[in-house]
């Protein structure tokens, strides 16, 4: 999802005031970001899948934590438009509406995820019937068609993740879209709160837009620290099946309670963003925002290491607060209405084509594996194979998510805007 923001610089190359600002674009390099993530991702199964011992060498299991920078520019992106309105004046700060933002986010998920789900469960046949965690690495064993009523139901609502006997079947990385769906959720309700409190206490709209996010990141580290009270109470000690299997454990650990502090990451660097998109920021310091967000990612990941090292619950936490840093080191001279070489770059034509087909790639990634696998299509476990299997799989996934994106995702989210553009009228 792209937001709105300038990205042309004044003349003077200095901020212009509020009111002089022209109408706001595209922010770019985000979808480019989303992009490359979303490679990184499908080449982590892949190796993970086809070759684990190269994969181990190459460390390419690190590449698995972009989905966390996933959750992090959620929280960035779509908190934007209710701190938008929440910073404005006390009589016109409204909740943006929440029918349409609702109707949005169903047409941007849903109708892609039902597609591609019915297709590889009844075509291709091999969606999970059995939790992964328990079938050998490199194979499709535990694949097929669901045709148990309930796991099919819940694959179809995206509710899975929920029940233990269920979680990690039909395309298994779709867990991370139930989560989406709990952010979602409570993003309006958080906010009517906020907006309430703005048109009755006299305090400033930044610091009522920042408790929302402190709310969530609360929630997510508390939710974190209580892991191991859970896991005393799962029969098994195995960090593979504590996190993935068909128990209650992994069930709380890819939960909202245990991952909102993700989002909320992203949605203070949107108050960041908005308070020098605003002004709000001293100008001394409104400059420097890149450079110390740039300064403090190699302590963080420093940080992020000993956790990794000592398998910490908190690790994401930590790469969550990175994302954060590289989305405002990007986004920061556009909030100033200046031009960022980075957020350019990034915005390189192929790498944002790939971040606009992301939501289709990524479901698509997994099946094609397993596909190509079932034909025999896929190399062993050293270096050489394991970049032809990359390179096949990426680009087979590229192909059907394209076809996707064009033909259910595109008309989809098309429809959703002609609904609020032909209740623009009748408001009026």
């Amino acid at each position: 999802m792209s937001q709105d923001v300038t990205n042309a610089a004044p003349a003077s190359g200095s901020p212009e005031p509020a009111s002089a600002r022209p109408a706001r674009a595209r922010i770019i390099g985000l979808d480019g970001v989303r992009g490359v993530l979303c490679l990184m991702i499908a080449v982590t199964h892949i190796t993970g899948h086809y070759s684990p011992k190269t994969a181990l060498t190459w460390h390419t299991n690190v590449f698995g934590f972009s989905l966390v920078y996933f959750f992090v520019l959620s929280g960035f992106l779509l908190s934007l438009p209710f701190i938008r309105n929440l910073v404005k004046d006390r009589a016109a700060a409204t909740l943006p509406n929440v029918t349409d933002y609702t109707v949005h986010r169903l047409a941007r998920i849903l109708p892609a995820y039902l597609l591609i789900f019915l297709f590889v469960n009844f075509v291709l046949q091999v969606a999970y019937v059995q939790n992964p965690a328990l079938q050998p690495l490199g194979t499709d064993d535990g694949t097929g068609m669901i045709t148990d009523p309930g796991m099919l139901i819940a694959n179809l609502t995206l509710t899975q993740s929920y029940f233990p006997a269920y979680i990690q079947t039909g395309i298994n990385p779709s867990w991370s879209l139930t989560l989406e769906y709990a952010f979602y959720a409570s993003l309006p309700l958080l906010f009517l709160v906020a907006f309430r409190l703005r048109k009755r206490v006299a305090v400033n709209p930044l610091v009522l837009a920042a408790a929302v996010p402190a709310v969530l990141l609360v929630l997510g580290l508390v939710g974190r620290a209580l892991m191991p009270v859970v896991f005393a109470h799962v029969d098994t000690t195995d960090f593979m099946l504590l996190n993935w299997g068909p128990n209650w454990g992994a069930v709380y650990t890819k939960s909202y309670l245990t991952n909102a502090d993700n989002f909320a990451l992203g949605m203070f660097a949107a108050v960041v963003f908005v308070a020098m998109e605003r002004g709000e920021l001293p100008e001394r310091l409104s400059r420097r925002i890149r450079t110390l967000s740039a300064v403090a990612i190699l302590p963080v990941l420093v940080v992020c290491g000993a956790l990794l090292v000592f398998a910490s619950q908190f690790v994401t936490a930590g790469v969550a607060v990175v994302a954060a840093l590289m989305i405002l080191i990007i986004v920061a001279p556009l909030a100033r209405h200046q031009k960022s070489r980075l957020a350019t770059a990034l915005d390189f034509r192929p790498i944002r084509f790939v971040g606009e087909i992301s939501l289709s790639a990524y479901l698509w990634h997994f099946p094609v594996l397993l596909v190509l696998g079932r034909l025999g299509w896929m190399s062993g476990d050293t270096l050489p194979g394991m970049l032809l299997n990359i390179v096949l799989a990426l680009a087979v996934t590229i192909l059907l998510g394209s076809l996707t994106y064009y033909l259910i995702e595109k008309p989809g989210m098309n429809y959703a805007k002609r609904i609020r553009a032909k209740k623009k009228p009748v408001l009026a």
